[in-house]
């Protein structure tokens, strides 16, 4: 027995064929390129959506914190402690002892180190030139020198 084998070079295939393959192949990788951009595009919005959703659980904090804040500020408590502290003032049954020192306040808050009195500069007629005046009269010649 023998075995014929019939090749196909002789025959040419139709330009529709080849034509129909760069279509379908063009079309495959306009796809395939379309799809890897939307999932760019979706992985993208996912690290907004995250990072969105952190600076919404910060900004929820800080609202709480505040309104926490609000609520303390409008409180009796607080108008009791801020009349107290900056008004100087007292309940009705209170006494209020005010310490006296025999030496004079500091004016810097320390109190454990005297102040000494400051004296006046004692004032003079004359004033005395400043340090660019005193340059300029070493280095010009004297009125009159030619």
């Amino acid at each position: 027995m023998s075995v014929v084998v019939k090749t196909n070079r002789g025959k040419h295939k139709p330009v529709s064929t080849t034509a129909m393959w760069l279509v379908l192949g063009l079309a495959v990788t306009f796809f395939l390129v379309r799809f890897g951009q939307e999932l760019l595009l979706e992985h993208d919005l996912k690290a907004k959506i995250a990072a969105q959703r952190s600076a919404n659980a910060r900004t929820r904090d800080e609202n709480t914190r505040l309104e926490a804040a609000f609520e303390y500020y409008r409180s009796d408590k607080y108008i009791e402690q801020r009349a107290r502290e900056d008004l100087n003032l007292r309940r009705p049954d209170e006494e209020v002892l005010i310490p006296v020192s025999a030496a004079p306040a500091n004016p810097t808050g320390d109190s454990a180190i005297p102040v000494a009195p400051q004296e006046a500069p004692p004032s003079t007629t004359q004033a005395e030139p400043d340090n660019w005046q005193k340059w300029i009269e070493l280095f010009s010649p004297p009125p009159g020198a030619p």
